[in-house]
């Protein structure tokens, strides 16, 4: 079974305008495979649905932060659905299980959940609970909420210090373990990327999102960074007209994408470690257009280079 960590605090869903070379120090990552070994003759559906139980029951976690959130339960739906071990993370834990629960089927994926509580404010103890060795990824979806825009200095307590105090603690933990940040359309480009700059109108929001950016690059952890962009407009039906496409960093400064899509993107982010390791990519969808593999999509997006 495969385990995921996520963070989320609603990244850049304030606004509609969001339409391992330099850094690894040189350090191996070693991921396993729960695809052992092979059989020369072909197994039986029932051994292969034993096998599959086994697999889940020994499988690595994702670690969800923000998993309470409108992205950040979809991300935790796009992992379950794939056979991961959850262990989703939010500010209140009833509200985290009840939202989580409503978009999954609990009957039969109960067994893959786990939810803890935890604010991006307060630094804690997150990780003892698990053993580095059992974790496949952090996820962290945290961000200001629209619902605080009387509030400034959210975007620094929780864009910067929050995913600050998440990737230290990471690192402290396991140097080697993989973190996807989300951010927004608009990031590499704060002020001079209109019309996501406008965003920056709520306490600097994109300013203090870049600099959680870079603190995640230079810490040295395994990283995907994944700016997504405008999430208000487009609902979960979004994707029937619309296709997702994945651009380089600072590219992009307008357009939407749904948060189902961009919860399948970092689903697939964690599934192809080696496509999309060292990577900032962002994300919208495109009226009409053709749908390309994600896998193919990854391929072209370089590995960043400060």
């Amino acid at each position: 079974m495969t385990s995921v960590f996520i963070g989320y605090l609603q990244s850049s869903c304030i606004s509609c305008f969001h339409s391992p070379t330099h850094c690894w120090n040189r350090k191996k990552v070693l991921y396993s495979s729960p695809f052992v070994s092979f059989r020369r003759s072909i197994p039986s559906k029932s051994s292969l649905s034993a096998r599959k139980q086994r697999i889940l029951a020994t499988g690595e976690t994702v670690i969800v932060f923000g998993g309470s959130g409108r992205l950040g339960r979809r991300v935790v739906g796009e992992l379950v659905k794939q056979n991961y071990r959850v262990a989703a993370g939010g500010r209140n834990l009833e509200r985290t299980k009840q939202v989580i629960q409503e978009r999954i089927d609990v009957a039969h994926k109960s067994n893959l959940l786990e939810y803890f509580e935890w604010k991006a404010t307060e630094r804690t103890s997150w990780f003892q609970k698990w053993s580095p060795d059992a974790v496949k990824a952090v996820v962290a979806v945290i961000g200001a909420s629209g619902n605080s825009l009387l509030d400034i200095t959210q975007p620094y307590k929780i864009d910067y210090l929050g995913n600050k105090q998440l990737i230290d603690a990471t690192k402290a933990w396991n140097p080697n373990c993989p973190f996807i940040l989300i951010t927004s359309l608009g990031t590499g480009k704060p002020f001079t990327g209109f019309p996501a700059a406008l965003l920056n109108l709520y306490g600097g929001i994109l300013y203090w999102k870049r600099k959680s950016e870079r603190h995640l690059i230079q810490s040295g952890l395994p990283f995907t960074i994944i700016r997504p962009g405008g999430l208000e407009r487009a609902q979960d039906d979004f994707g029937v007209n619309h296709k997702v496409r994945l651009y380089p960093a600072d590219t992009q400064f307008s357009g939407s994408v749904s948060r189902l899509q961009v919860a399948q993107v970092i689903a697939d982010a964690i599934s192809n470690p080696d496509l999309s390791r060292g990577k900032i990519v962002e994300v919208t969808a495109l009226y009409g257009a053709k749908e390309i593999p994600l896998h193919d999509q990854w391929k072209r997006i370089p590995v960043w280079v400060e």
